[in-house]
């Protein structure tokens, strides 16, 4: 096994060739099978899912009023693609709006729960107290600050991604093993250094599991934000639907509401491997 170089400014890898003083030769990449079969199930879970749903409306037929099948909704999804398409775009901006913010803030904060003692004493009790408020109720509070335009939806979305990040790079950062935290300080490593070579660098994994739950949370929030003042985005389809006792539509919303969740989880996931391969060849 490979041990990392030390020098005064930090941390740096080394395979053995380059230890040797050659040229350190690429690792083949692994077959992909496993990836594809993960795949595979997962896309048979979901049709598994439409299936089981559709044979229980079949089954018990209920009327439409109370429930409708898969098929009924993929089918208002065809009959009106740019009514769906135009409205989950504000969705989905209100969202990526909100889990961008969530991420800066709560990596922020985060890390200045870890580095001084004074604001985690005062700081943390206050966001354990304020993530007990329904992110709903302070809904009206944002409108009230923002209107009822795009930003109100947005900070609804940033207040329900942010707290998974601060905990999540809280607990990484604190997470560091001693003896890397005593090769920094043998070898004389500065607090930036040591800050951006070991300590982030080892957060990085725990901050991408924070994301993953984050943006899932951020696709709710901007919907939340829709239902208390919206005009569009799918909040507003389902409240237009229920409304108007109309489950095609409902149920269409839901389904894309769960694919943009769905798809938003992946790239983030997909991202997190791509930045930190060392945690999957480590598995």
């Amino acid at each position: 096994m490979a041990t990392p170089e030390v020098s005064s400014d930090g941390l740096r890898q080394s395979s053995p060739e380059a230890a040797l003083g050659g040229q350190p030769t690429p690792r083949p990449r692994r077959p992909s099978r496993d990836s594809i079969s993960a795949g595979a199930k997962a896309v048979a879970g979901i049709v598994g899912l439409f299936v089981v749903w559709q044979l229980l409306v079949i089954i018990f037929d209920p009327p439409e009023f109370l429930l409708v099948g898969p098929i009924s909704a993929f089918a208002e999804l065809i009959e009106r693609p740019g009514y769906f398409a135009s409205n989950t775009f504000v969705t989905l901006q209100e969202a990526l709006a909100g889990f961008a913010l969530g991420t800066a803030l709560g990596v922020l904060c985060g890390a200045a729960l870890h580095y001084s003692t004074t604001v985690r004493s005062f700081l943390y009790p206050a966001l354990i107290a304020i993530d007990t408020i329904p992110k709903v109720a302070l809904a009206p509070l944002f409108i009230v600050w923002f209107g009822f335009g795009f930003e109100s939806k947005a900070f609804v979305a940033m207040a329900i991604a942010f707290f998974p990040l601060v905990i999540n790079t809280y607990d990484g950062l604190s997470s560091v093993p001693h003896e890397l935290q005593e090769l920094a300080r043998i070898n004389r490593a500065s607090q930036w250094k040591k800050m951006t070579k070991i300590e982030f660098i080892y957060a990085i994994p725990s901050i991408f599991s924070g994301a993953k739950i984050s943006i899932s949370l951020a696709v709710g929030g901007a919907v939340v934000g829709e239902f208390i003042a919206g005009s569009k985005g799918l909040g507003y389809v389902i409240l237009l639907a229920n409304s108007q006792v109309d489950l095609p539509s409902m149920f269409a919303a839901f389904i894309v509401l769960a694919a943009i969740a769905l798809a938003l989880f992946f790239i983030v996931d997909f991202a997190g491997r791509k930045l930190v391969p060392w945690k999957n060849h480590a598995k």
